[in-house]
This record gives structure tokens, C-alpha cells and sequence, in this order.
């Protein structure tokens, strides 16, 4: 055997590393620190900012100076909210100290703190302007009935629509502009939601559900507002339709005496859909003669093509939007029924046939 084989293994030497060599090294370093409890979650981001020798230097005491950010999450009476505090501070610690940077957490991107400040610094100052309120002898609310198109918001709901002018505490006041400016606000509170996801340290789960059900609720309200508002353009048409020279034509050609019941209000709602006592169906009477006829109290008269129309009550429909549009495609109901406007807002302009 030879005398190699009988030679003791040397150990490795490692070198002990102080305290503050650990410190000098984290000197630019941010860490997280996490913590979840029920109702309540908190993030700490912790950057080092410098270590500092302390006087008399032979004590080999040093100081480390710190900045901190604490965000602290609470779910109360079931809505979110967020806190935070930024603070800066100086530790002082002796030689045989035994608190190491990893006291604060993990290590994380300097990045990601510089997002969070800024979005802290942001968010505190809309919100500061926000919630300011005049004096209590200024609020001068006068208690009536709103007697005129609007929505009742929840808070959260009016949260997402804050933006927009026309909301007044939790009503919304409707008009075509109205919903445009909705959308917009929404879109705009979903963009600034991405921004303060960063406040927290995980997506809450039960926030986020509520937040979403606002959304659906607040998109379902608007998109029936918009239904009803174009229902009640639809309306007034009727009356932009009375002072059509066209249509107050209808009155004098009239086939039949039997008919001088007939309203114009009542044919002009049946061609734009809408409920009413005239009917409106296409008949063939043999192969070669078919065509539209109106029902009214029992009798039936035919009906000729004036033009095309616009729901809007515009007065010209260009010739490229009725390209390839026939007659009798709006008949296409229940014993061939008239079924009216298609998805273009267009529809025909009929009138009682002429002798």
C-alpha cells in the first residue's frame, strides 16, 4: 500500500463572513417580506439604502439606513381596501449583530419597488382629490324625484364610472353620450386596476370576484339603456317621419273610403317594428300579382314601395346601402309577416296603392 493511501483527508477552509460584509453587500438590494392572515394580507419591501461606520470606529458598531414600504390589504364589511405607509429609518448594530439582510425577506427586482412607490405616489394623489368634500353647510342637496333617463349604481359600480360627467353619487344619467363616456371610464378603471394590483402582494381572489360582478351588472345596465334610448329614438322618428312630404301624402291616396281610419302614426310604428293596430304582410293573389298589404279593423288594402328609409329619420338612404336589398327579404315572418328594420337600421317606406 503506499504511504499516500495513509495520508489524513484535508478539511476545506471557508471564510467566516461578518455581519457587516454581509450588509456592505446589500447596499442597492431591495427585499420582500410577506405575511397572510384572514382579512388581512401585508407586503414589506425593504431597500438598503447605505452602511455607515459608527463612532469611534473601533467599536466596530455600524448603522444601516433603510427605506420602507409597507402595504397592508383588509377586506371590510366585504369590500378591499389599501393602506400604506413609506418610511425611512437608521439601524444600529454591534459587531457580533446576528440580523442579516434575510431578516427582511427575499431579495427581489429593484424594479419592481420602483413600480410600486410610483404607483403608491400616483394613487395617493387622485385619491387625495378624490375624496375631498366641501363643508356641511355647502352640501345642499334638494330631495325630488329624478324625472329623467338614469341608473342607480351600487358604490362599486359608480367606482367605474367615476370618471365620467355624467355621474352624480350613484345615479348615471343616460343619454347616447352617456354610454359612450361609461365604457371609457370602465376601460380607463381597468387600466388603473393593472397599476395597483401592484400595491398587493397576491390577487385577491374575493375583490377581484367583486369587482368583476360590478363589471358584468354595470355592462348589462348600460347595454339595456342603450336598448331603451334606441327604442325611444325610434319613437321620435315617427314624428320626424309626420313632416316627411312623402308620408303626409299618405292621407290624400288613400284607395279606399273604408280606410279613413287609418293613422299615419299607426302604418308609420308597424314599419319600424314597433307594436301597433296595422299589420303588415306580403300576399301573392296568383303567380304573377303578389306584394305588401296593411290590415286595420278587418280590412286589407295593398301597399306601394315609396323608397328606402332610415330608422334614424335621415331623409336620404344612399343607393350603395340598398345595394342587393329586396322587398319581400322583410317579409319573412309568420304568414310571411313583415319582421321590419333589418340590422342596418334600414326598412321600407310604404304607402296606401293608388288607384
Amino acid at each position: 500500500m503506499s504511504p499516500a493511501a495513509h495520508q489524513p483527508e484535508v478539511e476545506p477552509v471557508t471564510e467566516e463572513i461578518s455581519g457587516r460584509q454581509l450588509w456592505d453587500g446589500a447596499v442597492g438590494k431591495v427585499f420582500k417580506l410577506t405575511s397572510k392572515n384572514p382579512g388581512v394580507r401585508n407586503v414589506t419591501y425593504t431597500q438598503v439604502k447605505a452602511v455607515r461606520d459608527v463612532e469611534p470606529a473601533a467599536s466596530g458598531a455600524f448603522d444601516i439606513e433603510v427605506q420602507c414600504v409597507e402595504i397592508t390589504g383588509r377586506t371590510i364589511s366585504s369590500k378591499r381596501t389599501y393602506s400604506n405607509i413609506c418610511k425611512e429609518g437608521v439601524l444600529r448594530q454591534d459587531p457580533d449583530t446576528e440580523l442579516i439582510p434575510e431578516s427582511f425577506g427575499t431579495e427581489c427586482p429593484l424594479s419592481e419597488f420602483e413600480k410600486v412607490t410610483n404607483a403608491i405616489l400616483a394613487y395617493t394623489n387622485s385619491y387625495l382629490d378624490w375624496v375631498m368634500q366641501a363643508d356641511p353647510e355647502e352640501q345642499t342637496d334638494i330631495k325630488v324625484a329624478i324625472d329623467v333617463p338614469h341608473l342607480v349604481l351600487t358604490d362599486m359600480e359608480a367606482s367605474l364610472v367615476r370618471n365620467s360627467p355624467f355621474l352624480s353619487k350613484n345615479l348615471y344619467f343616460l343619454t347616447t353620450n352617456s354610454i359612450a363616456a361609461a365604457q371609457a371610464s370602465i376601460q380607463q378603471e381597468l387600466n388603473r386596476a393593472l397599476r395597483g394590483m401592484l400595491l398587493a402582494d397576491a390577487v385577491d381572489a374575493n375583490y377581484v370576484a367583486q369587482k368583476n360582478e360590478a363589471i358584468a351588472s354595470l355592462q348589462m345596465k348600460l347595454k339595456a339603456a342603450a336598448q331603451e334610448t334606441e327604442a325611444r329614438r325610434i319613437l321620435a322618428s315617427v314624428e320626424i317621419q309626420k313632416r316627411d312630404p312623402l308620408a303626409r301624402d299618405f292621407a290624400a291616396e288613400r284607395r279606399r273610403p273604408g280606410f279613413a281610419s287609418l293613422q299615419l302614426d299607426s302604418l308609420t310604428l308597424a314599419l319600424l317594428g314597433k307594436s301597433s293596430a296595422t299589420s303588415v304582410r306580403w300576399v301573392t293573389a296568383n303567380p304573377s300579382e303578389d306584394g305588401p298589404v296593411f290590415c286595420l279593423g278587418g280590412q286589407c288594402a295593398p301597399l306601394d314601395f315609396v323608397r328606402w328609409a332610415h330608422v334614424s329619420g335621415r331623409n336620404t338612404v344612399s343607393e350603395a346601402e340598398t345595394a342587393g336589398r329586396k322587398l319581400a327579404d322583410y317579409f319573412k315572418g309568420l304568414n310571411q309577416a313583415y319582421t321590419g328594420p333589418d340590422r342596418d337600421g334600414i326598412y321600407p317606406l310604404l304607402k296606401p296603392a293608388t288607384d
